[in-house]
């Protein structure tokens, strides 16, 4: 299913997007659309990304400009939630729109101390959420069913403008407007 929540930006806007576990569609939609509008920083807290031939086909939909809308993000990937924290400092300095897949992935790390999760996650949401000051944020989130989602996830909830959950019944989700 396709993301029909990609709307116009407000500055000082951060959607909080909670996804089934994988909807692949959806996040190469919205790389595609963010692509269309120009550079933008995409982080990707897990391995999971569209390989280039998927994104090929779905800017081809848009535009001949292939080459150059698939320049359009700059993509970085953290190995642990300290380079989670690294990579939203960065983008917080390179003002542009930045979507953040996955956001939680390395926070469920039981090898990392727990304390030390929470006070990199609270850290986390302070600079995403001044990032959002200036600049288009979406972040992506799996609803998972453990004990660490339940955890996380209210403390990156906080700190969203507005948050859109995941559809329990993809058929009855109703068409609606795009994000940027």
């Amino acid at each position: 299913r396709a993301a029909h929540w990609i709307n116009t930006y407000q500055l000082g806007h951060l959607l909080l997007v909670e996804t089934a576990v994988r909807e692949s569609d959806v996040i190469t939609e919205v790389i595609t659309q963010l692509a269309l509008r120009g550079p933008f920083n995409l982080i990707a807290g897990d391995e999971w990304l569209p390989d280039r031939d998927t994104l090929y086909r779905s800017i081809r939909r848009y535009t001949c400009a292939l080459e150059e809308t698939l320049d359009h993000p700059n993509l970085m990937r953290p190995m642990t939630c300290l380079q989670m924290l690294d990579l939203l400092m960065d983008a917080d300095m390179q003002n542009r729109p930045t979507l953040i897949l996955n956001f939680l992935h390395h926070f469920y790390n039981a090898d990392v101390e727990l304390s030390l999760r929470d006070r990199i996650l609270g850290q986390c949401c302070q600079y995403t959420k001044r990032l959002a000051l200036s600049n288009s944020v979406v972040v992506l989130v799996p609803r998972l069913s453990t004990n660490e989602y339940q955890r996380f996830f209210p403390l990156l909830a906080s700190i969203a403008n507005e948050i859109i959950p995941v559809k329990e019944n993809p058929t009855a989700e109703a068409a609606q407007d795009f994000l940027f």
